[in-house]
């Protein structure tokens, strides 16, 4: 298993995290970064900024003087809460093809909490998105979007559309720099079980996010419901 001259350290991440998901279960120490770096046959510079990434994303856990070692489940798509990312690289991340159905768009007055989120005084007026994520085709994410509405918004959603709402966004001179997030167990309603295609009620996990710019204005607000059998959001506390 070699990486070629065009080989970057995320190229030597994808190659580890496929290493993880073959040989390693939860809580298995990983080759170190000298094996690693001599089976793929790039620095160790690059082993180190790939094992970084795949901390951040909550895959591994690095502890000083011992190595690095893997968390969590091998079945479920997994990221750091602490990491801003798009559910469209998480799925790609996982080596799962990302996919939209059920689209919805429509220019809205915004109800008081989505208001008290964005910060909207006169103007109430958003670009709702409701929408359903996949991952090779199985729904896995139903989300409910809301951005302070700008001319001209739903004609280049429509007529192009964006997996990503991020880089949407950034049509807009809006370049997302960090979120506030909420997370909570919830059990799905009526409405979210026909989206997601559940028979039955099921466990989910809501990521309540206002998302801000570079400038530290609110330009979208969304609930995301996360089939809980489907991923996990990791956090690393350490001890203080």
């Amino acid at each position: 298993m070699k990486l070629d001259h065009r080989s970057l350290y995320m190229q030597a991440r994808d190659m580890i995290y496929d290493l993880i998901k073959k040989e390693y279960e939860p809580m298995q120490k990983i080759p170190s970064e000298q094996k690693l770096s001599e089976q793929l046959g790039v620095s160790r510079n690059t082993v180190r900024e790939a094992i970084r990434t795949l901390e951040q994303e909550g895959i591994l856990i690095s502890r000083h003087g011992v190595g690095n070692f893997v968390i969590g489940s091998k079945e479920t798509l997994k990221t750091s809460i602490t990491t801003l990312e798009s559910s469209t690289n998480i799925i790609k991340a996982h080596g799962y093809i990302p996919g939209t159905k059920k689209v919805m768009t429509d220019v809205i007055e915004a109800n008081e909490e989505v208001s008290s989120q964005l910060l909207l005084e006169e103007d109430k007026t958003v670009f709702y998105i409701e929408r359903v994520r996949t991952a090779d085709g199985e729904s896995v994410v139903y989300v409910e979007d809301y951005i302070p509405y700008q001319i001209g918004m739903e004609l280049e959603y429509n007529s192009t559309y964006h997996e990503s709402l991020l880089e949407f966004l950034e049509k807009f001179d809006h370049k997302v720099s960090f979120s506030i997030c909420n997370l909570k167990a919830v059990i799905s309603d009526e409405k979210v079980e026909k989206k997601l295609d559940l028979h039955e009620k099921s466990a989910l996990l809501l990521l309540k996010q206002i998302h801000y710019s570079t400038a530290g204005i609110p330009v979208l607000y969304s609930d995301s419901y996360y089939l809980s059998d489907k991923f996990e959001f990791n956090v690393v506390r350490k001890r203080g």
